[in-house]
């Protein structure tokens, strides 16, 4: 063997080790790239029943948040409304409620004095004229 074919001969193994490294690095990064897609998808599949977990957790809290505010504006509401109440009564001020009273009071009272002083029905006639207006109701007056 010549020294020429010696040398031939050493770089087709060197040429030969460097494509069996290129080919070894191209497996790794392969292997790699293949176990790292079957972790990712593992990952996420495990990953799955915790979101669920938590989903489930964030809305329990969520509905339990807002039952806890509309708790507390029902309190707010009816403390404002109480306090209210008590400084119109110490103000000597009529309340919602005493209104209402009224009212209804006032109501009974205006249909008690219409049927007071509505006349007795007429029997009815063939050609009846249009009916009457109803006069305004006279308030009287105050004596001093």
């Amino acid at each position: 063997m010549s020294e020429a074919q010696s040398i031939e001969s050493g770089l087709e193994k060197l040429k030969s080790a460097g494509r069996n490294l290129w080919l070894a690095g191209l497996g790794a990064v392969a292997e790699v790239e293949e176990s790292g897609r079957d972790l990712f998808d593992h990952l996420v599949e495990r990953g799955r029943p915790f979101e669920k977990k938590q989903r489930q957790a964030l809305e329990k809290a969520g509905d339990k948040t807002q039952e806890t505010v509309r708790e507390l504006s029902t309190l707010v509401q009816d403390t404002v409304e109480f306090e209210t109440k008590g400084v119109l009564k110490k103000l000597g001020l009529l309340t919602r409620d005493d209104v209402k009273i009224l009212s209804a009071r006032l109501d009974t009272l205006s249909r008690k004095l219409d049927e007071l002083g509505a006349p007795a029905a007429p029997a009815p006639a063939a050609a009846s004229p249009a009916p009457a207006t109803p006069k305004p109701r006279q308030r009287k007056a105050k004596a001093k």
